[in-house]
């Protein structure tokens, strides 16, 4: 059986049906909120109650059914089946991908990352179905169970916010894949310090200043363009704004 991972409903929409296997959701942004628990309950009580504190737009999200239980499908994976793990190459996807491979890091199946395109690193949402199709075809990479549990404790180091290893298994990575040391780097930028709120909300103020608006939708434009390799949703941005009081 050959199960696809991916990463958002958006590209669950667009996911051609010539493509075979079975397919798990994942829906969360791991990169955002609290990650740190006592046991697996409270991992995702924790960030069910985070996801509904702060963000009013999902309270009719049911949690349990449509986040945590989706991605625990993993759980019923074979030893003999194939996993295709389909995630950006922006920081937001990228979190994401080291929670699922730390999962898996000792799991007996064969296990593929799938990439978008170079042009096109951030976002699958640019790909049609033939398109999808040809990145299953050609732009699958096989990770053997070393990579799995190397990458896997990137997930780790982000939960205990040890960016100094992180970096370490980044630069492991270089040449296979080159795109986690920028994903390390943009999380490292974004690490309050000091008077400084970190890259990201930095960027918003100053984008507010510069454009002279409260307008949301105006500020997300250009913080997207400028800052694409956080992969942040409206969503996420929005939440900044309101603490920033920019909006």
């Amino acid at each position: 059986m050959i199960y696809h991972i991916l990463n958002g409903d958006a590209l669950a929409a667009q996911f051609p049906d010539s493509i075979p296997g079975e397919r798990i959701i994942f829906r969360e942004c791991l990169m955002d909120g609290p990650v740190t628990a006592d046991s697996g309950e409270e991992f995702w009580k924790k960030r069910e109650d985070f996801l509904r504190t702060n963000f009013p737009e999902v309270q009719d999200l049911n949690y349990q059914t449509e986040v945590r239980d989706e991605i625990l499908k993993i759980k019923s994976i074979g030893s003999d089946d194939q996993i295709y793990c389909w995630f950006e190459e922006d920081l937001f996807c990228q979190v994401n991908l080291w929670f699922i491979l730390n999962y898996l890091k000792t799991h007996p199946a064969e296990v593929f990352l799938v990439l978008p395109y170079p042009d096109s690193p951030y976002h699958f949402s640019t790909l049609r179905g033939k398109e999808i199709e040809k990145a299953f075809l050609t732009k699958s990479h096989s990770l053997n169970k070393r990579e799995r549990e190397v990458l896997g404790e990137l997930w780790v180091h982000f939960q205990k916010e040890n960016i100094f290893d992180a970096l370490k298994v980044a630069e492991m990575f270089t040449e296979r894949f080159p795109f986690i040391k920028p994903a390390v780097e943009a999380w490292r930028d974004m690490i309050p310090l000091g008077d400084f709120p970190g890259k990201p909300k930095a960027a918003l103020i100053e984008i507010s200043q510069k454009l002279q608006t409260k307008d949301f939708q105006a500020i997300f434009r250009v913080f997207q363009k400028q800052l694409p390799e956080y992969g942040f949703g409206d969503l996420q941005v929005k939440r900044m704004c309101k603490e920033l009081g920019i909006i």
